[in-house]
């Protein structure tokens, strides 16, 4: 292969990676994904080489089995990525928990392209949350090493502002708000609704937690706002310029975190997978009949 033939191939590998980064926000955009890799490099180099590692994998194996469109899209290296921020959310860092990321990475690749291609409604996050849902019995069961609790910095903002940032930067384990703050920037290079989507549905889901006397410890740690952040996302495109839809979806996944909690079952983004897809579902069952009438 011609040198020119190598450099344009990396240059579009590199695109889908990034692509794929985006796609943890539904955002396939590349500028997003260089912003967004950079907040988590802010708060941790181990988290940005595992959600690289785990979107390099996940895009590797759909160009493996031909699903050129997929990979171009970042639809094969989300699910990775947010595998590897997952494994390195489970598992003490180490040589276990790296050899983990790429086969785990690919498995939820795996997954989500068998869903797209027998089910007309998206997998969006559920491979990943399948996946990790698996490691983390698995890590019970046999009792290997469990990364630690960190202490996320407190810059000495305003507790809400910090809640809200926190929320966004949650849905990739971002406890800095800063690093929040980042994401939010990433989602506005990639698309200025997705920003105001995301920054509306976490402080929504602030006050709403705040107002239902939730757990403040919780909400000021974004716990409340994450779900909400991809809800509303996955809800904006439904009907465009509605923001019904978004706010109903977030509002919901709001509830069903707070009842994953009193289960003390993890979530991680199940919550924003049964909002999202009960609200979809109904306005989409709902468009039909209007239009009738």
């Amino acid at each position: 292969m011609p040198l020119r033939d190598h450099a344009s191939f990396g240059a579009a590998f590199g695109r889908m990676l990034l692509r794929g980064v985006g796609q943890v926000y539904l955002l396939p955009s590349a500028r997003a994904g260089v912003v967004l890799l950079g907040a988590v490099a802010w708060q941790s180099w181990t988290l940005a080489g595992a959600c690289l590692l785990g979107a390099l994998a996940g895009t590797a194996w759909g160009l493996s089995v031909g699903d050129a469109a997929g990979s171009r899209a970042g639809l094969d290296g989300y699910n990775g990525a947010l595998t590897g921020l997952g494994i390195m959310a489970v598992l003490a860092p180490g040589p276990l928990a790296w050899s983990l990321v790429a086969p785990l990475a690919c498995l939820a690749a795996w997954f989500a392209h068998a869903w797209r291609g027998r089910c007309a409604v998206p997998p969006y996050t559920a491979p990943f949350v399948l996946v990790t849902w698996l490691l983390m019995a698995a890590a019970a069961g046999l009792g290997l090493p469990r990364a630690a609790v960190a202490v996320a910095a407190d810059p000495g903002w305003n507790g809400a502002a910090q809640g809200l940032l926190r929320g966004v930067g949650q849905v990739m384990f971002l406890d800095d708000p800063r690093a929040g703050a980042l994401c939010l920037l990433g989602l506005a290079l990639g698309a200025p609704r997705a920003a105001l989507s995301a920054g509306l549905a976490s402080g929504l889901c602030l006050l709403a937690a705040s107002w239902a006397g939730f757990p403040a410890d919780a909400a000021r740690m974004g716990l409340y706002g994450f779900n909400a952040v991809l809800a509303a996302e996955a809800l904006r495109t439904v009907r465009p310029g509605r923001w019904l839809l978004p706010c109903l979806g977030a509002l919901l996944s709001l509830g069903l975190m707070r009842g994953f909690q009193a289960l003390e079952l993890p979530p991680l983004t199940a919550p924003f997978l049964l909002a999202t897809w009960t609200v979809r579902q109904a306005a989409l069952r709902r468009a039909p009949q209007a239009r009738a009438a």
